[in-house]
Order: structure tokens, then C-alpha cells, then sequence
């Protein structure tokens, strides 16, 4: 009988240290979870935090402002201006003359539309390498060379007239435009001129220049913009120094 009695309560003392151990190792569970938990909570927390900030520094790579804080010195004054220049009142192009109408800038027209620098020098890694590299040796000129469409293109594998003419930008054709101006007295956009380009007439963050002029004297002059006779006494104030367009004899365009 003592026997039985000892068996019952050595098996029950078994089952309350099988509880109490039980008890006791249910709370350090639920700490190591907890502490997992946190973990991960932080984890996710620095990812998030890189995440913002690559999207922040890829939004703000987008903008006018970081061409002008990063790369090019000669920017902030003498490019933003022109972008952010009033379209329908007088502003100063990129070397600093009166425009008397901004938008003979296409940097104002665009600008207004809400287009930025990224939308027409669009980023080619190639040419980001290049211009890396010049900026860091300081091997460029201020205010910087021109670009004629033959420079924008060369890097994105489209023709000239596809940079401007496409359903992203001006989504019409050449015999569209030549219907558009076929009032004036000088239609500038007949191309019975096959050699001339969009940017040989029309200038970034400058005024532009009506080539038609240099025949014709009647050719209708848009306000701000310059006849071809300006232009030519503008560029060679400005760029017979520093631009390797101008020095080998072909025209340029931003």
C-alpha cells in the first residue's frame, strides 16, 4: 500500500515539475519572439528609409536644379533662367542679351509647358561618362558649347527630325508643319531646304534666328527672335572662341 501511495506521489511531484518548467520556458519563448519581431521591424525600417531615398535622389537627379547643384557650374544662372524665363515677357538669354519675347527660347516654351532638361538631353550613360569626366578635369567651357540636333541624337540612335517630330513631343509630320505655316509670305517650313535642320532656326537658350532671312528679306520675323544677319554678328561675338561647332564651319542649336 505505501508502495502505491509513494508511485502516486512521485508521479504526481513528476507532472508539477513538467508544469513548472513549462510555465517557465512559455515566457522566455514569447520574449525571443518579441525580440525576432523587433528585429525585423528595424530591418524593415532601414530598407524603407534607402528605398525613400534612392527614389528622392532619382526624382530630384530629374530636375533642372540638379544639372545646375551637381554638374555644370555655368547652370544655375545662365541655362535656368532661360527655362524659367516668362514666355510672354522680355528675358535674357544664356549669355546675358535682351530677348525682347522669351519665347524665341524654346528653353521658355518648353519650360512653360512644364518640360525640363532631361526632356531634351535625354541621359545616355555614354555621354554621362564623358561629361563626368570633363567636369571633373575641368575640361569645358562656360557658358558651354553649343548642341546642334547631330550632338543631342548621336548617343539615342534616332534621326534629327524624329527628335522633334514624335507622338512624345510634336506629334505631327513635316507636311503637317508645312500646312501650319503656309499663310506666310515665306513658308519656313517648305523644306525646298533640305540641308536645314529644326535647330538651325530655332534656339534653345537663345534667341532664335530666321534663317529664311539671309535670302529673303521679306520673310516674316517672329517678336524676339533675330534675322540671320544678327545671328550670325551674335555668334561670332560668342562662340568663335569656344565652340567646336562653330570653329568647323557648321551650324549649332541650343
Amino acid at each position: 500500500m505505501d508502495n502505491v501511495e509513494n508511485e502516486v506521489r512521485e508521479a504526481e511531484e513528476a507532472k508539477n515539475q513538467e508544469g513548472k518548467a513549462d510555465a517557465q520556458a512559455e515566457p522566455h519563448g514569447k520574449r525571443r519572439s518579441l525580440r525576432l519581431n523587433r528585429k525585423t521591424v528595424i530591418l524593415c525600417v532601414i530598407v524603407g528609409l534607402i528605398a525613400a531615398v534612392g527614389v528622392g535622389a532619382y526624382k530630384w537627379h530629374e530636375t533642372p536644379e540638379f544639372c545646375a547643384t551637381v554638374c555644370h557650374t555655368p547652370m544655375d544662372e545662365a541655362y535656368l533662367n532661360t527655362l524659367y524665363a516668362n514666355p510672354y515677357e522680355a528675358a535674357v538669354d544664356k549669355w546675358g542679351n535682351e530677348v525682347s519675347k522669351a519665347d524665341a527660347m524654346l528653353a521658355s516654351k518648353h519650360g512653360a509647358m512644364g518640360k525640363t532638361c532631361m526632356d531634351c538631353h535625354v541621359p545616355a550613360i555614354e555621354e554621362q561618362i564623358t561629361e563626368g569626366l570633363e567636369w571633373i578635369q575641368g575640361d569645358y567651357y562656360n557658358p558651354l558649347s553649343e548642341r546642334d540636333l547631330a550632338r543631342l541624337v548621336a548617343y539615342r540612335g534616332v534621326g534629327e527630325t524624329e527628335f522633334c517630330l514624335n507622338e512624345n513631343c510634336h506629334n505631327i509630320t513635316k507636311s503637317d508643319l508645312t500646312n501650319e505655316t503656309a499663310d506666310q509670305a515665306r513658308n519656313p517650313h517648305s523644306w525646298h531646304h533640305s540641308e536645314y535642320d529644326c535647330s538651325d532656326c530655332h534656339k534653345g537658350h537663345r534667341a532664335s534666328i530666321m534663317v529664311c532671312t539671309q535670302c529673303h528679306e521679306d520673310s516674316e520675323v517672329p517678336q524676339g527672335w533675330l534675322t540671320w544677319e544678327e545671328g550670325q554678328n551674335l555668334e561670332h561675338q560668342y562662340m568663335s572662341w569656344n565652340d567646336e561647332q562653330f570653329l568647323a564651319g557648321t551650324s549649332s542649336g541650343e
